[in-house]
């Protein structure tokens, strides 16, 4: 299974606002636990991943991708699979510290 990391640029040209909220309605689209198994497993061997879980869904206003939040465990940090709308396929993933992003403090 191909595991494609985003980079920063990559994961904002699928970011439009506003994103919608969709966790509570959300369809699945595909099954993403297959591949965040095999990421986890890669990447994050260290690290206990077990609480990890789908914390939000948000979907841009084009409907082209919706990106999948998993509560990585620290406040404010996710990884976001992204997942491309069209030909419903895991279009990839970026790691998303909003602490960073926007120099918030925890």
């Amino acid at each position: 299974m191909r595991q494609n990391r985003l980079s920063s640029t990559e994961f904002n040209r699928t970011f439009s606002i506003p994103m919608r909220d969709i966790s509570d309605s959300a369809e699945k689209i595909v099954d993403i636990w297959p591949y965040l198994t095999q990421v986890l497993a890669d990447e994050y061997a260290e690290v206990d991943t077990g609480a990890w879980d789908t914390e939000y869904v948000y979907e841009n206003p084009q409907q082209t991708h919706q990106h999948v939040l998993i509560n990585a465990g620290m406040e404010n940090v996710y990884l976001v699979v992204v997942i491309d709308i069209d030909n419903r396929c895991i279009f990839g993933r970026h790691l998303l510290n909003l602490n960073q992003l926007y120099n918030l403090s925890h």
